[in-house]
């Protein structure tokens, strides 16, 4: 992605020399830095874009009282859920609607609303979500509250991590308004591929409204297969215009490893730098520092 753009980058300077590009004392790089990335501090989802989602994200906006009420009213027929809207998106023929859940299981997901550009209308009937998608959020929403002491042990580690070293998290309304992925935290994500854990799931969408105990005891005492849960840990470098410490990152994914009493699962730890591209709220760029496949750290 980034390479196409240094391309358009250089396609644009070299057909509007006018507008000052060859004058420019940037790089290609810094161009391409100051259009799409911001500090992560600073992000909260403004800015996000999906395909070709400037029409349909008007439209949306038009009905959005609508909007929100089909969407909510989709989760709750299809599976039994209560959620709140915290942001509408356009996409190619739709928008697309971050929601969260309230109360537990907690987690992060979204919905599809077609949008019909010629009549500029919404289609309340036609809502639908990827396959799998909200299953899974589901499903890693009951394994973090069923293990809730676990995920409490790994969020204070991690806050710790965040007090010790010159590290961040992302911010929460970033989460909720643009990355609504399963259960979701500033600083990591669960995702849940299958084993027992997906058993939980037809029960859940035939009686959601069974207590953490109850989760526990339908699960059953046997351990959680650490090979069919992945835990994504990121953070970002606290201090801008530098590149992620290489230092700071082995310290970190020591402490990781060293660290008992973490939810079973296989786990990923990522540095970036202290921005974000604001597009896509990801930050892929080369200088990230990344643990993780195939050399997991793996917590029973």
């Amino acid at each position: 992605m980034i390479k196409k753009r240094y391309l358009y980058s250089s396609i644009f300077c070299s057909t509007l020399l006018l507008s000052g590009c060859l004058f420019n004392d940037k790089s290609e790089e810094d161009i391409i830095e100051d259009k799409y990335f911001v500090s992560v501090q600073d992000y909260t989802g403004e800015g996000y874009t999906l395909q070709s989602g400037n029409d349909t994200d008007k439209i949306a906006e038009k009905h959005k009282e609508e909007v929100e009420e089909a969407v909510k009213a989709y989760f709750k027929e299809n599976y039994q859920t209560e959620v709140k809207v915290h942001n509408i998106v356009g996409a190619v023929d739709g928008a697309t609607v971050f929601v969260e859940s309230v109360g537990q299981p907690h987690f992060y997901s979204y919905a599809i609303i077609p949008v019909d550009k010629d009549k500029e209308e919404i289609d309340p009937e036609g809502v639908w979500s990827q396959e799998g998608q909200v299953e899974t959020a589901i499903v890693s929403g009951l394994y973090a509250w069923v293990y809730e002491d676990r995920f409490m042990e790994l969020d204070t580690f991690l806050e710790g991590i965040v007090q010790e070293y010159p590290v961040i998290g992302i911010r929460e309304e970033a989460n909720e308004n643009v990355r609504g992925n399963y259960f979701l935290t500033p600083y990591y994500k669960v995702t849940v591929y299958g084993g027992r854990l997906e058993e939980l799931l037809p029960v859940y969408l035939m009686n959601p409204n069974k207590t953490k105990e109850e989760w526990k005891s339908i699960l059953g005492p046997e351990p959680i297969d650490p090979s069919k849960i992945s835990i994504t840990i990121q953070m970002y470098m606290e201090e801008q215009d530098v590149d992620p410490n290489e230092k700071i990152f082995d310290t970190i994914v020591e402490q990781i490893t060293e660290k008992d009493g973490l939810p079973s699962g296989k786990y990923s730890f990522l540095l970036h730098d202290n921005t974000i591209d604001k597009t896509s709220a990801q930050n892929n760029k080369e200088n990230s520092l990344k643990n993780g496949a195939p050399d997991y750290i793996v917590k029973e």
